[in-house]
């Protein structure tokens, strides 16, 4: 029973993962706080500019989130589901959703006073928040490899992993280095979707093209 379970899981996330689509839109969600991260790295030490840009990852990493969530929605439905079918997931209890909402708040939170914190101060040598980054997104991606059984995502989990570490000894600081960190993980993330995505629009074609 429990294998069957197990091999249900797989398909489940083996199928959200299928187009690429969350790929691509994560890509662009990472992208757009990579220059929101290097813009505040660039701006002048203790300035209007700075705080405001240090306050504004909040709103802009929930909007941010919110787009991505629609984005990846639209594009399945348009796509996805009229070629291979739609898969309901089913959705956590009102306490857990309400719980999971504060935790991913919490963690933007979080990362702002840091990165608010790490604006007022020079960083010299090793830089900590790319290599912490890189080894955290190298774990979620595991993780969702051992899930799904897709070789792509080992591959991404030790490009970012490399990334995170290479970028903190790159002389860059906090702030420049994350954000390259973010840079490339996009770029990655947009190259291993936008493959997968041509993959699967090739061999999942509409039933009325599929019948021509």
């Amino acid at each position: 029973m429990t294998t069957d379970i197990e091999k249900i899981e797989r398909r489940t996330v083996q199928y959200w993962f299928q187009d690429g689509v969350f790929e691509m839109a994560l890509g662009g969600f990472l992208l757009l706080l990579g220059l929101f991260l290097w813009a505040q790295g660039s701006a002048p030490p203790k300035s209007v500019w700075g705080f405001f840009l240090a306050v504004g990852f909040l709103p802009l990493f929930l909007l941010g989130g919110w787009a991505m969530k629609k984005a990846v929605r639209t594009l399945k439905q348009k796509i996805t589901y009229p070629r291979t079918g739609y898969v309901s997931y089913r959705k956590p209890e009102g306490k857990r959703r309400a719980a999971r909402g504060y935790i991913i708040g919490g963690m933007a939170g979080i990362v702002g006073a840091v990165a608010a914190l790490m604006f007022t101060s020079k960083s010299a040598g090793f830089a900590w928040m790319p290599a912490g980054s890189g080894v955290a997104f190298a774990l979620v991606l595991s993780l969702l490899a051992f899930r799904s059984n897709l070789i792509r995502l080992v591959a991404l989990a030790v490009l970012v992993a490399a990334a995170g570490i290479v970028l903190s000894f790159s002389g860059w600081g906090e702030l420049r280095g994350l954000a390259a960190f973010y840079g490339i993980l996009a770029v990655s993330l947009f190259l291993s979707g936008g493959i997968t995505f041509l993959r699967y629009l090739r061999s999942h074609r509409l039933p009325d093209e599929a019948s021509r």
